[in-house]
């Protein structure tokens, strides 16, 4: 029997205090975000995500939007378009911009609301392959590029997800990971799956179960009540969870992404 060694129970005080969670007092030196997101109406999850990026303090941050959008939000110096599809999604001729936007970024932050279109699907998986930047992905942009996971999964640039149960499903099985996620599994089976997939692949996965955020990373597990948070079960996809994780990331760049994700569960703003 394994006697998981590898996973660690954090509670409301984390485990991490050396990650630094304000941001450095100079502005220039406070990172660029790049967030990326919406389609033809749709342009929640970037607006929150852009909001709570300014609270935190980023030093600048960046909106990516189809162009279906152009004249339906704010004109504004941070806020950037690229080519839509018919159907006012991210087309393929929007590829050459977010390859550009990304080189400005000290990470990216694929936020959603980028809805059900094969193209946007095709353009979003060949940006996770090129593309070697910090990514940070969740909501509906695991659907878009769960089919093209196999490739994507081996990106030279850190990938982290904040997942539900049935896209954690769905990115094994394109995978053809061997083991089988379910939502009725015991939290002991899944922090063992979780331990020995990212072993195997080199990502940061999150995702919530059982009453628990469970966070694993290069086969190390670290796992917190959610009742010991702020969050509930549906703010944990509203963006601001990850838009936190994702500065906290860049602040401390020379810890690894799990840290950031895990201060990131506890840290007050209030």
């Amino acid at each position: 029997m394994n006697d998981f060694a590898y996973w660690r129970k954090q509670g409301a005080k984390g485990l991490f205090a050396e990650i630094d969670t304000f941001p450095p007092e100079q502005r220039r030196f406070a990172g660029k975000l790049l967030i990326i997101g919406g389609n033809k109406g749709v342009f929640f999850a970037v607006a929150n995500a852009m909001s709570e990026a300014g609270r935190m303090g980023v030093g600048e941050a960046r909106a990516l939007l189809p162009d279906s959008l152009r004249g339906k939000v704010p004109s504004t110096p941070e806020v950037y378009f690229a080519e839509a599809e018919t159907s006012g999604a991210f087309g393929r001729a929007s590829l050459p911009i977010l390859m550009e936007q990304a080189e400005w970024a000290d990470a990216v932050l694929l936020i959603g609301d980028f809805g059900k279109n094969a193209e946007t699907s095709v353009v979003l998986s060949e940006f996770l392959n090129r593309c070697e930047k910090p990514i940070f992905m969740t909501r509906d942009t695991i659907d878009v590029v769960a089919a093209d996971a196999g490739a994507w999964s081996m990106r030279e640039g850190e990938t982290t997800m904040l997942l539900s149960m049935p896209q954690l499903q769905k990115v094994l099985r394109a995978m053809y990971y061997p083991k089988v996620i379910t939502l009725s599994m015991p939290t002991n089976q899944l922090i063992e799956t979780l331990h020995k997939f990212t072993l195997s692949f080199e990502m940061t996965v999150t995702t919530f179960h059982n009453g628990q955020l469970v966070l694993a990373r290069n086969g190390e597990v670290i796992s917190e009540e959610l009742s010991d948070t702020k969050w509930t079960p549906i703010t944990l996809w509203d963006g601001v969870l990850l838009t936190r994780a994702a500065i906290l990331r860049i602040w401390n760049a020379a810890a690894g992404p799990e840290k950031s994700m895990a201060t990131a569960f506890n840290l007050n703003l209030e």
